[in-house]
């Protein structure tokens, strides 16, 4: 047997309801709440945790729903709980799984193992922040609340926050997609909604196709975008995307991670904005959070920010809280250094004979995002480049001298190669989707801009050997 731990009973249920589908016998999976009984304190609110039992070869089914939902705990809360496991009993619908403490609650040192912060200044601080830097530079915009905005423990578990609320309102089909979306996001569609259509391309000419479609009576109840895609880096047209959702009637939920509230002025163009703030919000790859945001001016406003609070789960450890806070005090700065260093890399990447196209705003569809960069905006920090010869994309991705990893918006520069990660079968699909299998995804960071393009012009030199040889 194994099992998967989460921070809240909704979690752990939703995971066992998974296992449930995805098995056709009447197998029991036991949920455990561990829990630290007595007085009711910030510490015993966070000294406790649901353990879902299930057989070890059921571990593909746990994984996909860990993976997907953002529901785990995270590792400073299960640390937390860790260092109070002796001090927790537990109760099950098994009686097999219900036990008492190891040890007495009163041999308990709260001072030398308690929290240091409840959480609810930062997370009171964080919130202000969004509102004011989300609010849009349009006159006659309805001002951003605190009460507008939700903040979760990671990026995709705002994404499913949003479509569990969806599913709340009512909305059991007519789900679409606009340009290419996150991976783990089109996953969460289809795991709510089988009939779920992608347009992944963002072209003038899918936005006939979605026009013409919804002139012969399909149903659109909502449609999902990145702004910018990712790693496409492609700009859907928002102001011709509301025009529709206004005629036709559907919300527009669109992730702006990519983008960032310092760059880009989306939120007259949603009903709902989303952001994974472990990127470049936080900076440092040290904390898991993300943000949605309800567009006070959207038609739907009431129905969704109640729905949302209705089902709102506070799970946001209040350690991570405080470190999303320290960090996020130079998330201004760190966008407009990072900016103007990406700039630099796009210029001298695509003036390269070796290189066929760089994927970046201000070269994929630039006169579409100028529409919805802000004032002293940039085109963010992300970028992917794809060489004319795959063998000259792993050439200069070995040679390339900076971190490698899936993350981006660090501090420091981070590079992948996009679709190396997937299987044969999963690469195919994007480079159906336009994405080649050798494209190089290039997050850069704020490093001293001549050490940043002396490592790009090390690895194409590198390249150059290899190709003239």
């Amino acid at each position: 047997m194994a099992s998967a731990v989460f921070a809240s009973a909704q979690s752990a249920t939703r995971c066992a309801a998974d296992l449930n589908k995805a098995t056709s016998s009447c197998i029991e999976f036991p949920i455990v709440h561990f829990f630290q009984a007595g007085e009711v304190s910030t510490e015993t609110q966070w000294a406790q945790f649901y353990a879902v039992i299930y057989p070890a070869d059921l571990f593909d089914v746990v994984f996909s729903y860990w993976r997907d939902s953002g529901d785990g705990i995270s590792t400073r809360q299960a640390n937390f709980c860790l260092r109070r496991f002796d001090y927790l009993q537990s109760k099950s619908t098994n009686q097999a799984f219900c036990t008492l403490p190891t040890n007495p609650i009163e041999m308990l040192n709260e001072h030398a193992m308690g929290l240091s912060t409840s959480g609810i200044i930062e997370r009171d601080f964080i919130k202000s922040n969004i509102a004011r830097l989300v609010q849009s530079e349009k006159p006659g915009q309805r001002r951003v609340s605190l009460e507008d905005i939700f903040l979760h423990p990671g990026g995709m578990a705002a994404i499913n926050s949003v479509a569990r609320a969806l599913v709340g309102l009512g909305i059991d089909s007519g789900i679409v997609g606009f340009g290419y979306l996150y991976g783990e996001t089109t996953m969460v569609l289809k795991r709510h909604w089988s009939d779920f259509k992608l347009y992944s391309h963002a072209t003038s000419e899918e936005l006939d196709e979605l026009e013409a479609s919804l002139k012969s009576g399909t149903c659109v109840n909502a449609l999902w975008t990145d702004l910018p895609g990712n790693p496409t880096l492609v700009t859907p047209d928002m102001h011709r995307l509301r025009r529709l959702a206004d005629e036709y009637d559907f919300l527009i939920i669109c992730d702006e991670t990519v983008g960032t509230f310092i760059n880009t002025d989306l939120l007259p163009y949603v009903d709902v904005l989303m952001t994974s703030l472990t990127k470049i919000y936080s900076g440092f790859s040290d904390v898991l959070a993300g943000s949605v945001v309800v567009h006070p001016g959207s038609s739907r406003y009431v129905q969704l920010r109640d729905q949302l609070t209705i089902s709102y789960e506070e799970k946001l450890f209040p350690l991570n809280i405080a470190v999303l806070r320290r960090n996020s005090r130079h998330f201004s700065e760190r966008v407009k250094v990072t900016n103007h260093n990406a700039k630099a890399v796009v210029e001298r990447l695509a003036a390269h004979s070796l290189v066929e196209r760089i994927n970046y705003p201000s070269v994929t569809t630039p006169e579409i995002y100028e529409r919805y960069r802000r004032c002293g905006g940039g085109y963010g920090h992300l970028m992917c480049v794809i060489f004319k010869e795959p063998a000259n994309a792993v050439r200069f991705y070995n040679a390339l001298d900076v971190c490698k990893g899936p993350s981006f918006g660090t501090a420091f520069t981070l590079s992948i190669p996009f679709s190396q990660l997937l299987t044969l079968a999963e690469q195919a699909a994007l480079d159906a989707h336009g994405i080649p299998t050798h494209s190089i995804r290039i997050s850069v960071g704020m490093e001293d801009l001549d050490i940043i393009l002396r490592k790009i012009s090390d690895a194409l030199e590198k390249v150059e050997k290899f190709a003239g040889g």
